[in-house]
């Protein structure tokens, strides 16, 4: 089966459709290839940009095209130029200006090379973070350069990337840039050395920067007033660690730094650090680390055991701690509902869930979204054991495997609301994975997508969860799904995917005529 994701739209070339709000690509050379690239604005999606690497200009530079599209996929500007190799990053817009942030190498093709000779190129060459602003009309107003150290990409990433010539080296900490309303852009990166924070004026300037060294940074979010950062630092919990870190956007003065943990010095797990839409302002969820949980990957085997002691959120209304508002909800006090067991199970078919994603309505629920698992005795295995137990080793191996079975089941929702109490909300029908051992990781079993969806003017949110067989969109105010879409029906192959808000963007790809048409449809 050949799959395609709306970022790795690699060598194609679009031709208009008679629908504004509809475009076709088509498979062409493959010496020319794109990457496709969401615009956003104050964290929402206003456009798209395809960049695309056209023939060789020399040993080791390109010509290049930018488009422009806007959220409609309508075309509104093309910039041509000639650089080195480069690898599109990033993309935020603010005020009518587009900057774009790029890694540059002087490497071009190295990948008929052994992985020994590509290290040894990567540490012999010079590479940087290639910054470029360029306006609607496609013409470019500034650019800028920071030589950068690149760390060597995983062997399958550089030679089964499509793109006719990429960088082999990659940073440690990944591009993140967003744009601060009315007076341009914040920019992160980090390198081997350093991570680095730069403010970066409309015209290109940089207006302050800060450097940094201790965690990773793993979010970022931005206004007009501040920019706040949230750090990963190693620690004895393997999911926690995290740490808020805040800064004025107009001189970088730093705020207090606030440290996730709960009133009991408990940890807490992120899942989602994002602007809550009823107030703009930064808001922190997931769930609270039970300090007693053996810190391995998670399975069934940990959660029966109560892996988490319950659910967080944090929202930040100003610079100060005293200005975080807390609401922590536990298993084991008056905050739940009876359905919700002390070690997090869900009474209702004694499912224990996984939460990967929360989402923020306009009243002040947080929803907790998770796949869920079931735990079923092994009766075959016991059998088998139990007839074989006169020969005392194949029964011990059986049963060392796990006298218990674990499936993945349904999609649930937790609602935490804006008084701190938690139910269970509802449940959504997906596929159920094969049968594993009980003490197997969650990482072992499918690989569900969850994406929202918003729309201010109806206040409604909605939810996409993707796994192998096809997407499902459901209603969270209406507790209901709206709409099925299989992933495969024949030659066909169709992904959904966020676009502008209150739409989703449906992405076919016909495998028989190599062409892929993208629709943006309201929900």
């Amino acid at each position: 089966m050949r799959t395609k994701s709306i970022m790795m739209l690699c060598s194609l070339l679009w031709a208009a459709t008679a629908w504004s709000q509809s475009k076709v690509f088509k498979e062409v050379s493959e010496d020319i290839s794109s990457q496709m690239k969401t615009i956003t604005q104050d964290d929402a999606l206003i456009g798209y940009l395809m960049f695309t690497q056209l023939e060789k200009a020399s040993k080791d530079s390109f010509n290049y095209q930018v488009s422009i599209m806007d959220e409609n996929l309508n075309d509104i500007g093309k910039l041509n130029f000639r650089e080195k190799n480069l690898e599109l990053q990033a993309v935020s817009f603010d005020q009518d200006v587009l900057c774009l942030v790029y890694l540059k190498s002087d490497m071009a093709d190295l990948k008929g090379n052994s992985m020994k000779k590509i290290r040894k190129s990567l540490d012999g060459t010079q590479n940087e973070l290639f910054t470029q602003l360029v306006n609607l009309q496609g013409e470019i107003i500034n650019t800028s350069s920071q030589q950068v150290e690149l760390r060597l990409k995983d062997e399958v990433t550089y030679f089964k990337n499509s793109r006719p010539s990429t960088i082999p080296g990659r940073l440690k900490n990944e591009v993140i840039l967003k744009n601060i309303p009315g007076k341009g852009f914040s920019l992160f990166y980090g390198d081997e050395k350093q991570r680095h924070l730069s403010i970066i004026d409309l015209t290109g300037k940089e207006t302050w920067q800060k450097t940094m060294t201790d965690g990773n940074v793993v979010g970022m979010l931005t206004s007009p007033s501040d920019v706040y950062l949230l750090l990963q630092f190693k620690h004895q919990k393997w999911e926690g660690g995290f740490k808020l870190r805040g800064y004025n956007a107009t001189n970088g003065t730093a705020y207090d730094n606030y440290e996730l943990k709960d009133k009991k010095g408990n940890q807490l797990k992120v899942l989602s650090f994002e602007a809550d839409p009823a107030t703009g302002k930064p808001l922190v969820t997931g769930v609270i680390i039970n300090p007693r949980r053996d810190d391995h990957f998670l399975s069934v085997k940990t959660m029966r055991r109560g892996a988490y002691d319950g659910v967080f959120t944090l929202l930040v209304n100003g610079p100060k701690k005293s200005d975080i508002k807390e609401r922590f909800s536990y298993w084991q006090d008056g905050s739940k509902a009876p359905e919700i067991k002390t070690t997090g199970m869900l009474s209702e078919g004694k499912l224990y869930p996984d939460y990967a994603k929360t989402i923020r309505d306009f009243q002040g629920n947080t929803y907790f979204v998770g796949s869920s698992y079931v735990r079923k005795v092994n009766v075959p295995g016991i059998a088998v054991a139990t007839i074989l137990a006169p020969f005392i080793f194949p029964p011990i191996a059986l049963l060392v495997s796990g006298v218990h079975k674990v499936k993945q089941t349904d999609v649930v929702l937790l609602r935490q609301d804006s008084t701190g109490k938690i139910r269970y909300e509802n449940k959504i029908d997906a596929s159920r994975s094969r049968s594993l051992r009980n003490k197997d990781p969650f990482s072992a079993f499918s690989n569900r997508n969850f994406y929202s969806v918003t729309n201010t003017t109806s206040k409604s949110n909605f939810l996409i969860m993707d796994e192998a067989k096809g997407a499902v969109i459901y209603n969270l105010e209406k507790k209901k799904i709206v709409r099925n879409v299989p992933h495969n029906d024949g030659n066909v192959y169709t992904y959904i995917y966020p676009a502008k808000e209150g739409h989703i963007m449906v992405m076919e790809y016909n495998q028989k005529a190599k062409e892929t048409k993208l629709s943006i449809e309201a929900l």
